[in-house]
Protein backbone atom coordinates (compact mmCIF):
# COMPACT_ATOMS: atom_id res chain seq x y z
CA UNK A 1 0.00 0.00 0.00
CA UNK A 2 1.10 3.82 -0.72
CA UNK A 3 0.81 6.02 1.45
CA UNK A 4 0.38 9.85 0.93
CA UNK A 5 3.71 11.53 0.72
CA UNK A 6 2.62 14.61 1.84
CA UNK A 7 1.58 13.49 5.50
CA UNK A 8 4.82 11.59 5.86
CA UNK A 9 6.64 14.78 5.19
CA UNK A 10 4.51 16.58 7.27
CA UNK A 11 4.55 13.86 10.17
CA UNK A 12 8.95 13.61 9.50
CA UNK A 13 8.58 18.01 10.02
CA UNK A 14 6.57 17.60 13.41
CA UNK A 15 9.18 14.98 14.80
CA UNK A 16 11.99 17.33 13.88
CA UNK A 17 10.14 19.92 15.29
CA UNK A 18 9.35 18.14 18.59
CA UNK A 19 13.86 17.21 18.61
CA UNK A 20 14.61 20.71 18.25
CA UNK A 21 12.45 21.66 21.11
CA UNK A 22 13.35 19.34 22.94
CA UNK A 23 17.12 19.94 22.32
CA UNK A 24 16.19 23.55 23.49
CA UNK A 25 13.96 22.75 26.63
CA UNK A 26 16.64 20.09 27.67
CA UNK A 27 20.05 21.22 26.47
CA UNK A 28 22.83 18.55 26.42
CA UNK A 29 25.96 19.84 27.64
CA UNK A 30 25.15 23.06 29.07
CA UNK A 31 27.15 25.24 31.66
CA UNK A 32 30.98 26.53 31.66
CA UNK A 33 33.97 24.31 32.14
CA UNK A 34 36.44 25.68 34.47
CA UNK A 35 39.97 26.44 33.21
CA UNK A 36 39.04 24.98 29.44
CA UNK A 37 41.74 24.57 26.32
CA UNK A 38 39.58 26.52 24.90
CA UNK A 39 36.94 29.21 24.63
CA UNK A 40 34.84 31.04 22.29
CA UNK A 41 32.18 33.72 22.79
CA UNK A 42 29.87 34.66 19.46
CA UNK A 43 27.09 36.63 18.89
CA UNK A 44 24.82 37.30 16.15
CA UNK A 45 23.89 41.07 15.67
CA UNK A 46 20.83 40.57 13.60
CA UNK A 47 18.93 38.76 16.26
CA UNK A 48 21.14 38.98 19.51
CA UNK A 49 21.59 35.18 19.76
CA UNK A 50 24.53 34.81 21.95
CA UNK A 51 26.71 31.49 22.64
CA UNK A 52 29.92 30.76 24.92
CA UNK A 53 31.60 27.68 23.77
CA UNK A 54 34.40 26.10 26.09
CA UNK A 55 36.43 23.08 25.21
CA UNK A 56 38.67 20.48 26.71
CA UNK A 57 41.10 18.33 24.22
CA UNK A 58 43.25 15.84 25.67
CA UNK A 59 45.06 13.20 22.96
CA UNK A 60 43.99 14.99 19.86
CA UNK A 61 40.07 14.78 21.03
CA UNK A 62 37.84 17.06 22.79
CA UNK A 63 37.23 15.77 25.84
CA UNK A 64 35.09 18.09 26.92
CA UNK A 65 32.24 20.37 25.69
CA UNK A 66 29.95 22.70 27.57
CA UNK A 67 28.10 26.10 26.29
CA UNK A 68 25.87 28.62 27.55
CA UNK A 69 23.89 31.41 25.73
CA UNK A 70 20.63 32.80 25.03
CA UNK A 71 18.52 33.31 21.85
CA UNK A 72 15.88 31.29 19.98
CA UNK A 73 15.33 27.81 19.88
CA UNK A 74 17.06 27.24 16.60
CA UNK A 75 20.54 28.50 18.04
CA UNK A 76 20.25 26.53 21.01
CA UNK A 77 19.12 23.50 20.17
CA UNK A 78 21.71 23.35 17.54
CA UNK A 79 24.55 23.90 19.95
CA UNK A 80 23.03 21.19 21.84
CA UNK A 81 23.19 19.16 18.82
CA UNK A 82 26.58 20.09 18.52
CA UNK A 83 27.99 18.99 21.22
CA UNK A 84 26.54 15.99 21.25
CA UNK A 85 27.68 15.24 17.83
CA UNK A 86 31.40 16.14 18.57
CA UNK A 87 32.57 15.62 22.24
CA UNK A 88 34.77 12.68 22.19
CA UNK A 89 35.75 13.23 18.74
CA UNK A 90 39.38 14.28 17.27
CA UNK A 91 39.79 17.55 16.64
CA UNK A 92 40.24 15.97 12.24
CA UNK A 93 36.61 14.55 13.21
CA UNK A 94 35.29 17.93 14.63
CA UNK A 95 36.60 20.13 11.87
CA UNK A 96 35.08 18.12 9.29
CA UNK A 97 31.80 17.80 10.73
CA UNK A 98 32.04 20.80 11.25
CA UNK A 99 32.85 21.70 7.21
CA UNK A 100 30.03 19.59 6.59
CA UNK A 101 27.48 20.47 8.51
CA UNK A 102 27.99 24.45 6.98
CA UNK A 103 27.95 23.15 3.61
CA UNK A 104 24.60 21.50 4.61
CA UNK A 105 22.75 24.22 6.42
CA UNK A 106 24.11 26.40 2.80
CA UNK A 107 22.27 23.77 0.54
CA UNK A 108 25.79 22.78 -1.03
CA UNK A 109 25.54 19.13 0.90
CA UNK A 110 22.59 16.90 1.37
CA UNK A 111 21.69 14.42 3.66
CA UNK A 112 23.56 11.58 3.06
CA UNK A 113 27.27 13.46 4.01
CA UNK A 114 25.53 14.12 7.34
CA UNK A 115 24.05 11.53 8.16
CA UNK A 116 27.31 9.86 8.34
CA UNK A 117 27.65 11.81 11.98
CA UNK A 118 24.54 9.80 13.31
CA UNK A 119 23.14 12.40 15.16
CA UNK A 120 20.03 14.83 15.63
CA UNK A 121 21.30 17.47 13.30
CA UNK A 122 19.33 16.20 10.63
CA UNK A 123 16.69 17.95 12.08
CA UNK A 124 17.40 21.33 11.86
CA UNK A 125 17.28 20.56 7.62
CA UNK A 126 14.26 22.47 7.63
CA UNK A 127 15.95 25.66 8.91
CA UNK A 128 17.54 25.97 5.65
CA UNK A 129 13.85 26.82 4.18
CA UNK A 130 14.48 30.23 6.44
CA UNK A 131 17.64 32.34 5.31
CA UNK A 132 17.67 34.50 8.14
CA UNK A 133 17.53 31.29 10.65
CA UNK A 134 20.55 29.77 8.75
CA UNK A 135 22.46 32.04 11.12
CA UNK A 136 21.34 31.05 14.11
CA UNK A 137 21.82 27.39 13.16
CA UNK A 138 25.27 28.06 12.64
CA UNK A 139 26.05 30.42 15.51
CA UNK A 140 27.35 27.37 17.63
CA UNK A 141 29.49 26.14 14.95
CA UNK A 142 31.47 29.08 14.30
CA UNK A 143 32.10 29.32 18.26
CA UNK A 144 33.23 25.21 17.67
CA UNK A 145 35.63 26.71 14.71
CA UNK A 146 37.05 29.11 16.82
CA UNK A 147 37.84 26.89 19.14
CA UNK A 148 38.97 23.99 17.34
CA UNK A 149 41.63 26.47 15.30
CA UNK A 150 42.64 27.59 18.91
CA UNK A 151 43.08 24.07 20.33
CA UNK A 152 44.88 23.18 17.02
CA UNK A 153 47.45 26.17 17.43
CA UNK A 154 47.99 24.88 21.31
CA UNK A 155 48.06 20.97 20.27
CA UNK A 156 52.22 20.84 21.16
CA UNK A 157 51.49 22.18 24.61
CA UNK A 158 47.86 20.87 25.65
CA UNK A 159 46.61 17.88 23.39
Amino acid sequence: MVYNTPLMSSDLDELYQDLILDHYKHPRCQGCINNPDAQADVVNPLCGDQISLTLSGKDHRVSEIRFSGKGCSISQASASMMAEACQGRTLEEVREITSKFKSFMHGEAGLVELESVGSDLLALQGVRKFTARIKCALLAWEAMHRCIEDLSSKTKVII
